[in-house]
């Protein structure tokens, strides 16, 4: 019996169109099997029972740039017990080209004091559609999203603020300093 179950779930999963099981996992679970761009790769655990700050850049853009140094002064005033920071480096290819020597210089230049990995079109689906950089996503420790902030086209502000993501995490429970 047992193989009969084991069998027929193989069958059913087998028979599912590709990326079925995606579209009921929570979009934090994909950023632990991402390739990390400085660093480790994201640890599941850090994910779990903690807020988590996700934020979409590419290292050709200006207000991205802003929103590292944002981030770093955030994550400086929370602890890493209670709150989780990644950022997804999407549209890198913008234009058809990846410039290794561009995002060094990115990394260099922002110090990031967090989680940097690769992003993919499967993420950006699942987060939403991001479809815009800088965009920032703020998640409570249930994973539910508390504040969402994108950078639409012809706007003034450019970038979340470290004011705004700090308030924020404090609408999803987490105590800074």
């Amino acid at each position: 019996m047992t193989r009969f179950l084991l069998a027929l779930g193989l069958t059913i999963a087998l028979a599912l169109p590709s990326g079925a099981w995606a579209k009921d996992a929570h979009p934090l679970k994909l950023l632990p099997v991402q390739e990390a761009v400085t660093g480790a790769p994201v640890p599941a655990e850090i994910l779990d029972g903690r807020a988590v700050v996700v934020t979409f850049f590419a290292s050709w853009c200006p207000p991205c740039t802003d929103e590292f140094k944002a981030l770093n002064q955030v994550r400086a005033k929370f602890p890493e017990s209670a709150a989780s920071f990644v950022a997804v480096n999407l549209f890198e290819k913008w234009g058809g080209k990846e410039n290794p020597a561009r995002m060094a210089r990115f990394l260099k230049r922002t110090k990031p004091q967090f989680h940097v990995i690769k992003g993919s079109k499967t993420i950006a689906k699942a987060f939403g559609n991001i479809e815009r950089i800088p965009s920032l996503l703020v998640y409570d420790a249930a994973g539910n999203e508390v504040w969402r902030f994108i950078h639409l086209r012809g706007a003034k502000k450019m970038s979340a603020t470290a004011e705004e993501i700090a308030a924020a995490l404090k609408k999803a429970g987490v105590a800074g300093s």
